[in-house]
Parts: C-alpha cells; structure tokens; sequence
C-alpha cells in the first residue's frame, strides 16, 4: 500500500475580516469569513470543540504579545 501524500501548506494573504457568524445554538457551527487579497471570499466552519481549541490559542498568542511589547 502506498503511503499518504503530505499536503503542501497553503499561505492567503487575507486583505479584510468580513463577517464572523455565532450560532446561537450551543452545538452549532462557527463561521469566519475572510476576504483575500484577490478579492475572493474565503469561509473557514469550525466545529463548537475546533473553535474552542482556536479561541485558546489565540489567547495564548496574544498574552506572549503582551509580554513582548506590553501597551505604554
């Protein structure tokens, strides 16, 4: 059996945040709409678990900001 392919990495330049759309219904899905540099609209759906797991990260990311140029 042949072994799985690696998939290349895919690097967007993302000119604007469109829109971000909450359900209201806890097990619902989220959705972040990006618009690219070439003006195509990109949707990313995340799972409730998957934009947990995004909204942690970013936290982290954002308290090492901090602390490598805090606010004056």
């Amino acid at each position: 059996m042949a072994e799985p392919t690696e998939l290349a990495e895919i690097d967007l330049d993302v000119a604007d945040v469109k829109r971000i759309a909450l359900t209201t219904d806890p097990q619902g899905e989220t959705m972040i709409c990006f618009e690219m540099a070439s003006g195509q609209v990109m949707n990313l759906v995340f799972s409730p678990e998957t934009f947990t797991k995004l909204e942690a990260l970013m936290a982290k990311a954002n308290e090492a900001k901090a602390q490598v140029s805090p606010i004056q």
